[in-house]
């Protein structure tokens, strides 16, 4: 995996490989116990529609199947969840600045020289009657973009770009329908860009991702299966940028989900001479193939303590292509032209949650 950190290329790529997936991966935690996670996708990974259409041998492109999937919790529980695929001429990215746009939901950067602004604009309607309508804005010093040395030995099969390991969020989020919130949104946030050459599958089997931001210092750290081998990387990003590489990473405490994923709840590594515990607590997302935590970092040197909260992921794409799990999926993609019975009960859709 190529990494990467630069606003500049935070653009649409050129995918015209079936199998090829692109997304800009937004999220933040506010002060006050709430959670955004919000992906717009160009090459929706997850799709069935995709899916048949790489095993048909049809020539169609990642442009083919944009899609955009938005998760609000409070206090680790879903209060508002959708994702929804379209077609591709309600779906607009730009090749030359970040900007992205799937119906009535948007995103936009800006550099400011000192600064870098995105600005997120929600607009949504769901079949079961939820609602939401956002305005957040992501800004960050331009001082506190990372830089990762480049390896030219690295494959570009994947490249992750990490805009903004960590930035201030504020704004506001409605939401209306079986739950009513007006949010006024204040916290820290993270924004990163993925570009993938290839299906999921095929470059991992497993992978484990997360972020957790201390008062002056993020960690970001992803852990993945290659099959034959697993990669380790992790980095505690300051402020100005500056970037720590953590080692010895060791995951234990495995559980298995109620879908059969087997997945390791506890990672430790170290950083110079400190030790880093990561403790994935909550399940905000179960699915058949993903789920999504609600985590603790511990952060021990020197005798002291530092503890944050954050978000974790786990996913294990080769069960995306498995047909015995596709049922499961159809009940969470909207996709165009055709509305799951169950997307349009209140009560129904909420237990695919």
């Amino acid at each position: 995996m190529k990494i990467i950190a630069n606003y500049s290329i935070d653009t649409q790529t050129e995918k015209p490989t079936p199998g090829s997936y692109e997304w800009w991966y937004f999220d933040a935690q506010s002060v006050d116990g709430y959670k955004i996670v919000v992906i717009f996708y160009e090459g929706n990974p997850f799709s069935k529609r995709y899916i048949r259409s790489i095993e048909k041998g049809e020539n169609r492109s990642a442009a083919h199947y944009p899609a955009i999937s938005i998760s609000v919790y409070q206090n680790e529980k879903p209060i508002y969840y959708s994702f929804r695929e379209v077609e591709p001429e309600f779906a607009e990215f730009s090749n030359e600045i970040p900007f992205g746009k799937i119906e009535e939901c948007l995103f936009e950067g800006q550099n400011h020289q000192a600064r870098i602004e995105y600005s997120l604009d929600l607009k949504q309607q769901l079949p079961n009657g939820d609602s939401i309508n956002a305005q957040l804005l992501f800004s960050s010093d331009i001082q506190s973009v990372p830089n990762f040395p480049t390896d030219p030995n690295v494959s570009d099969a994947h490249v992750w770009n990490l805009v903004l390991p960590s930035c201030y969020v504020q704004g506001e989020i409605k939401i209306d329908g079986y739950q009513k919130k007006k949010i006024e949104f204040k916290g820290l946030g993270y924004h990163d860009h993925n570009t993938g050459f290839e299906p999921l599958k095929d470059s991992f089997e497993e992978w484990y991702w997360g972020r957790y931001h201390l008062k002056d210092l993020t960690l970001v750290y992803y852990l993945m299966n290659r099959g034959n081998s697993w990669e380790y990387k992790a980095w505690l990003i300051h402020k100005n940028g500056t970037v720590r590489n953590c080692r010895n990473f060791a995951i234990s405490n495995y559980g298995l989900s109620f879908f059969g994923l087997k997945t390791g709840r506890v990672i430790e590594g170290s950083v110079d001479d400190s030790e880093i515990f990561v403790q994935l607590d909550q399940i905000l997302d179960n699915g058949p193939f993903y789920q999504r935590f609600g985590g603790r970092m511990l952060l021990k040197s020197e005798g002291k303590v530092k503890e944050a909260k954050g978000i974790s992921e786990y996913i294990k794409p080769s069960r995306i292509h498995q047909k015995l799990f596709r049922p499961l999926v159809n009940m969470r993609i909207i996709y165009p032209g055709k509305i799951h019975w169950v997307q349009r009960s209140p009560h129904l859709y909420r237990w695919t949650w």
